[in-house]
């Protein structure tokens, strides 16, 4: 591919070349755990190459997922909360149904601010993966590649400039130190003061700060039986709270409900696009002095990876890895100017004397509860993983046969610290609250006065609840493939997992004793097969079948669930069916790939509303909400008409959609859609139990939420020879677009559709590059990422919290190697 190899290239061209020459080397592939070039694999799988990374200017995994087709990788609600969706299997909360391996190794949590420059090359292995990738891959894997290093002395230091302070400089050197060991280091700096401001106080949200390490080193002497790759890496990452925005629970615009007092007429839902806004939060007035708001994490990467050929036809590969993952988190959790709010849940308060003639001497009473709606809190996960692998390489057959052992632990733990003024907001926003009453009760005939039940609550204890987690997977796996003739190969693959989890649940306050304790443990096996049959008619064309299923291990909720009724949930079940053909033509000139796939999906893993019978408050859990199905097709194109030009393009379409399941909430918003009120007219969920609870809705026929059902890449790429000294000028742009996706199971909320383009141009040779760049170029403005959520407000009532994106920016590259 001249020069660049984008995802589904066949071809790419090999780094310093111009673009006048012709380059036909293969972009090699380890979606099936062995080596194999890309066209020729019969796996759906998107590659971006450092050489795509460096052309494109892709600056983090949320650029590189606009140019593959069938992935969404968002960050916008900050660098630690990303969820991998591939092919439509999407969630809310939760765990994702991606798994992210670097180098071989499992990684678990966010890697968001990931250094890019550190990858050689990034395969996203589409379909279910769990036969040869095991836990949290059921549909798909994202598979990185770090850069190995050279054992000529060589380096590059760059530096990537744009508006709103953004700054990102990396660097790296790689060389030999004696015969057959080399090694690496690379350093990253990121600092993003951010773009959106509170017009109030003139805070910026969205900050990033981040730094990383990173050292490899390999011993690879030629002719020996034994290789070793020794690889860590470290970052740390200081981002502040990330621009969020509220949406006013006043408006809701759909399913009004007339027979509640919170309510009062108010609608219940917000029906249509959530468009943008400003950020109005204020978190510096929520958090003790010395703990700003942000997320702060320490993460650390240990892996290596030792290779022994046994035979010419035998090897064993070890790998082993350790995770050590350190992150505190405080957030502003109402999005608001407001801090330690007076939440009033009788919206007109409590009549005090039945209505009559004339005024009530006695007027209207409410009941003030003072409102902390802050999350702090700390984490602290670390794993160990060992995996042999023993392969197999004859004339007709290849064999894999592994085992694997994953051991992680991970302790969570509420750090919160009231700020000094605290008692004093909450005695202002008492007043506050009594002041609106005093209004309302002004504009009421039957109203003389307001009468508090009681002074303003106090705030509460602080918590210090804590969650310890421990997850035990241990597995063997292994394929096979035969050649059933010279164009005709079958690979069988197939995995037995058990995933033991235990989870102790604890709720206490500062220096309290322990109040509820919960200690549960489950035990999850599965077996995954993968089947494929693959027909290579001619070199340059394949045919492939799969037949795969794959297992999202279920786990627990959190304590005030478990206290709910809702302790734990079960593994989400995935059977997948794939058809697909790729093809070069033209020595490369064309190049198309089609992928047809459909999706079986029992048990899907939500996050759903569930009410605690104890106290009826509502709490969020993650359920097996029911079953869906997802249908879809992908297509990618190349198309070179000379060696200047270059036009890349893929596109996907979903049709993604419950077939089964029943959602709490969807259950209310029926009810009051039948007669304006929660009062059980469509039928009662616990009709022996006392009180009424709405009937659960059917979700079946909704779509998938977070799924989009178009999504569109494009870009074209011009390049050609400047002098003859090696230098090239180049010029390209690109377009992506994705459909709405909704928030929820409901389908009555999205975030717009989204076309963003972006535009490059600059100068290279082997050693230089200056590259001028624009990023949003039309100042797209709709909203990444919807969060059904409560306005701490107005009384916890149903509200939507939306993620702003970065607007149009212009920046510029310089790179200097040696």
């Amino acid at each position: 591919m001249a020069a660049m190899a984008l995802p589904g290239a066949a071809h790419a061209q090999v780094a310093g070349e111009g673009a006048s020459t012709t380059a036909n080397a293969p972009i090699i592939v380890t979606a099936r755990r062995r080596d194999e070039a890309l066209q020729n694999a019969p796996v759906s799988v998107a590659v971006a190459t450092s050489e795509t990374i460096e052309r494109l200017n892709l600056q983090d995994l949320t650029d590189i997922a606009q140019t593959t087709a069938g992935l969404t990788f968002d960050n916008e609600f900050g660098r630690d909360s990303n969820r991998p969706v591939i092919r439509g299997q999407a969630n809310i909360l939760g765990e994702s149904g991606v798994a992210t391996f670097i180098d071989g190794i499992y990684i678990t949590g966010a890697i968001s601010d990931y250094n890019v420059d550190d990858i050689e090359r990034l395969e996203v292995v589409k379909g279910p993966q769990s036969a040869l990738y095991g836990r949290n891959t059921y549909s798909g894997a994202i598979n990185i590649v770090t850069r190995s290093p050279s054992d000529e002395l060589g380096g590059r230091l760059s530096v990537d400039i744009s508006e709103d302070d953004r700054y990102e400089i990396t660097g790296y050197i790689e060389g030999g130190i004696a015969e057959g060991l080399t090694a690496g280091a690379q350093v990253r700096y990121y600092d993003f003061g951010g773009e959106h401001v509170n017009p109030n106080t003139g805070v910026t949200f969205g900050q990033e700060e981040s730094l990383a390490f990173s050292g490899v080193i390999a011993y690879e002497p030629v002719g020996s039986p034994i290789r070793v790759r020794l690889r860590g890496y470290y970052s740390e990452v200081d981002d502040g709270q990330a621009a969020l925005f509220s949406q006013d629970a006043l408006a809701n615009n759909c399913i009004f409900d007339t027979g509640s007092a919170l309510y009062a007429g108010g609608g219940r839902y917000f029906c249509g696009t959530l468009e943008s806004m400003p950020v109005t939060a204020e978190p510096e007035r929520h958090f003790a002095a010395g703990n700003p708001a942000g997320t702060f994490i320490d993460q650390l990467n240990l892996s290596s990876r030792i290779e022994v050929d046994l035979t010419d036809d035998l090897m064993l590969v070890s790998l082993t890895g350790y995770n050590d993952r350190d992150t505190i988190m405080r957030t502003d959790g109402d999005y608001s100017p407001a801090a330690f709010q007076t939440a009033v849940f009788t919206t007109n308060g409590v009549r005090l004397a039945p209505p009559g003639p004339f005024p009530s001497p006695f007027g209207f009473a409410f009941s003030p509860t003072a409102v902390d709606f802050t999350f702090e809190n700390m984490n602290d996960t670390h794993d160990i993983s060992q995996e042999l692998r023993l392969f197999y390489n004859g004339d007709d057959v290849r064999l894999l046969v592994g085992g694997y052992y994953f051991d992680q632990s991970s302790n969570s733990m509420d750090i919160r610290e009231y700020p000094a003024d605290a008692a004093a907001q909450v005695a202002a926003g008492f007043a506050s609250a009594l002041a609106t009453q005093q209004a309302r009760c002004s504009a009421d005939p039957f109203c003389s006065a307001v009468v508090p039940f009681g002074p303003p609550t106090a705030l509460g204890p602080l918590s210090r609840d804590t969650s310890e987690t421990d997850i035990r997977n241990l597995a063997i796996f292994g394929s096979i493939s035969y050649d059933i003739t010279d164009e005709l190969e079958l690979s069988v693959e197939g995995r037995y997992a058990s995933e033991r989890i235990r989870r102790i649940a604890t709720e206490q306050n500062a220096g309290g004793p322990v109040l509820n304790q919960v200690n549960a443990r489950e035990t999850y096996d599965s077996f995954d097969p993968r089947i494929t049959l693959s027909y290579q008619y001619t070199p340059d064309n394949l045919l492939y079948a799969v037949f795969a299923t794959g297992t999202k291990p279920g786990g627990f909720n959190g304590i005030a669930a478990i206290n709910a009724g809702v302790p734990s949930f079960d593994q989400e079940d995935a059977t997948s069916y794939e058809i697909g053909s790729k093809n070069v033509f033209g020595n490369g000139a064309f190049v198309f790939n089609v992928a047809a796939f459909y999706n079986e999906i029992d048990g899907y893993q939500l996050t759903q509303n569930v009410q605690n019978p104890n106290d009826n408050t509502t709490v969020s859990a993650v359920t097996n909400a029911g079953d869906a199905e997802i249908l879809g097709i992908e297509l990618e194109f190349i198309v070179r008409p000379n060696p200047n030009w270059t036009l890349t393009a893929n596109y996907t379409w979903l049709d993604p959609e419950f077939t089964r399941g029943f959602d709490e909430n969807e259950g209310v918003l029926n009810d009051v859609r039948d007669n304006g009120a929660v009062d059980c007219s469509i039928g009662d969920q616990f009709p022996d139990e006392p009180g009424c609870t709405s009937l659960f809705g059917s979700i079946a026929g909704n779509q998938i939420p977070r799924t989009s059902r178009h999504t569109i890449f494009a870009d074209l790429d011009y390049r050609t020879d400047v002098g003859s000294d090696g230098w090239e000028f180049f010029a390209g742009a690109n377009i992506s677009h994705r459909s709405r996706a909704f928030a929820q199971v409901h389908n009555l909320i999205d975030g717009g559709e989204t076309t963003l383009v972006n535009a490059r141009i600059g100068i290279r040779n082997d050693n230089f590059r200056v590259q001028a760049y624009v990023n949003n170029l039309f100042n797209e403005d709709s909203t990444p990422l919807v969060l059904r959520y409560a306005d701490a407000n107005n009384a916890f009532r149903r509200n939507f919290v939306g993620a702003l994106r970065r607007s149009r920016h212009f920046g510029v590259v310089a790179s200097l190697g040696f």
